[in-house]
């Protein structure tokens, strides 16, 4: 994603860009799947940046070769990257799978039996590389269907006081894949490292960067890792601001996977909720 901040303001883009009128997100008419123009790539990057969550909303719903043609001008695609590659290249054909991979695009889906709670967390917070932008399309979505809601960690982390950060400033967060098999049955160090307050590789704003699938603080007696951790995460729960998006089908959601985490709440099995996810944009 381009640095706003290096960008000299283009012509007037075709783009209308409304706010959500809630703690943060807007809403965006007039995106066409082509190749956008500097104009759409500057007023979507400032967009991202002021508001943190879009909404594409009113559009066709496109192919994966137009979302890349269309997200390469905002950097890096995952897809593209040695991570990204990886995390994405396991294919299945099993409908009763949660997340339901093809060889065109994953799904999230609500299976027979349900779905579980998914706590907080940010995209790819268990590899290495940040994934700084994520895509979900709502291909379907019933009566019933549980929204997914955001919260806004850049906040938390400009929030927290200054004698809790030094502590923490240069220290590090392991972090374990949690679909991988209980640490009981196969002990390991880390899937991956990033600090507890990261920086957006491109803008460079400071984010409390823990969530609820973090395993530990890294040169901590775990005690005192655990401690920690449910420190953050309670100052999270106050101070952080959230919004709940209400999915409309043919809803494309973009939003900064570094500042942004997401949750949704447990589903009762039969509730048609199917979920497109796009690879989205790398650092």
């Amino acid at each position: 994603m381009s640095n706003i901040a290096t960008l000299a303001a283009p012509r007037a883009s075709t783009v209308t860009i409304e706010p959500t009128g809630e703690a943060f997100g807007a809403i965006v008419h007039g995106i066409e799947w082509d190749e956008p123009d500097e104009a759409t790539v500057f007023e979507i990057t400032r967009a991202l940046r002021r508001h943190l969550l879009l909404v594409f909303r009113g559009q066709e719903s496109p192919s994966h070769d137009q979302l890349d043609t269309f997200f390469r001008r905002f950097g890096r695609l995952m897809s593209e990257t040695y991570d990204g590659s990886f995390h994405y290249s396991t294919f299945s054909a099993d409908e009763a799978e949660q997340i339901h991979r093809t060889d065109h695009f994953n799904y999230v889906v609500n299976t027979d039996d349900g779905q579980t709670e998914l706590v907080w967390h940010c995209d790819h917070f268990q590899r290495p590389q940040y994934k700084v932008l994520s895509v979900l399309e709502a291909i379907e979505f019933g009566q019933g269907a549980v929204p997914t809601m955001f919260r806004d960690m850049y906040t938390a982390y400009e929030m927290l006081p200054l004698e809790k950060r030094g502590p923490l400033e240069h220290k590090q967060t392991v972090n374990l894949d949690p679909r991988k098999r209980d640490l009981t049955k196969w002990p390991r160090l880390a899937d991956s490292m990033h600090p507890v307050f990261a920086s957006h590789p491109h803008s460079g704003r400071r984010t409390l960067y823990v969530n609820e699938f973090t395993h530990r603080i890294a040169g901590m007696p775990m005690e005192e890792s655990d401690a920690a951790i449910a420190d953050l995460l309670a100052h999270a729960e106050r101070t952080a601001p959230v919004y709940t998006h209400k999915w409309q089908v043919g809803d494309i959601c973009i939003w900064d996977n570094v500042g942004l985490q997401h949750r949704r709440d447990a589903m009762e099995s039969g509730v048609p909720r199917r979920l497109r996810v796009y690879e989205g944009v790398a650092e």
